[in-house]
């Protein structure tokens, strides 16, 4: 299983809220480490080994996708969407939603990214 290390400020009780987001495309949050000083304190997300959508829509071959494949990351990206703003409690929202903040697995899952609380 591939990480993704990130560095943020966020106290335990957002941390513990962050573990209970339980969706498909949603990037699983793993595990933290909290120390003292404010640089060191990581979160462990899964991380999807294709890359970030943005890569994929400005380089290579991503001119190529297929309509239906737009489609399937479109409708997976809304799926996320959904149920952060009205399943999950509390509710929870994406700080940016941009290309950058979407992942993708090999077969092309997104995988939102950027979760704030």
């Amino acid at each position: 299983m591939d990480l993704r290390f990130l560095s943020y400020h966020y106290s335990p009780l957002k941390v513990i809220d962050m573990a209970r987001l339980n969706h498909e495309n949603i990037a699983k949050f793993l595990d933290y480490c909290r120390e003292s000083d404010l640089f060191s304190r990581i979160l462990v997300f899964e991380y999807a080994s294709n890359g970030t959508l943005y890569e994929h829509l400005h380089y290579g071959e991503a001119a190529q996708f297929s309509w239906l494949r737009r489609m399937k990351i479109a409708i997976g990206i809304a799926k996320s969407l959904r149920y952060l703003h009205t399943e999950s409690r509390p509710p929870f929202a994406i700080s940016e939603l941009k290309a950058n903040s979407v992942y993708v697995t090999e077969d092309f899952t997104p995988k939102a990214d950027d979760v704030v609380y």
